[in-house]
């Protein structure tokens, strides 16, 4: 399970029920911050990951010499 399916399952959930997902985090959790904090890390991982490809496009590895 990828932690951005818990997000839209907490979403989807929240809006099924009429809760805040603070809410359903807290009666599930006692961490009414969870999905905020989820939330803003996948953010940073995408970034991240944004990142590292691009530094990794622009330095490719050395071309390998063929043995003879």
């Amino acid at each position: 399970m990828k932690h951005e399916d818990i997000l839209v399952e907490l979403e989807a959930y929240c809006k099924s029920v009429g809760l805040k997902p603070s809410t359903v985090c807290v009666r599930a959790l006692n961490d009414s911050r969870y999905a905020k904090r989820m939330k803003r890390r996948l953010v940073a991982i995408e970034r991240d990951a944004e990142k590292l490809r691009k530094y990794m496009a622009e330095n490719p590895p050395p071309p390998q010499e063929r043995a003879a």
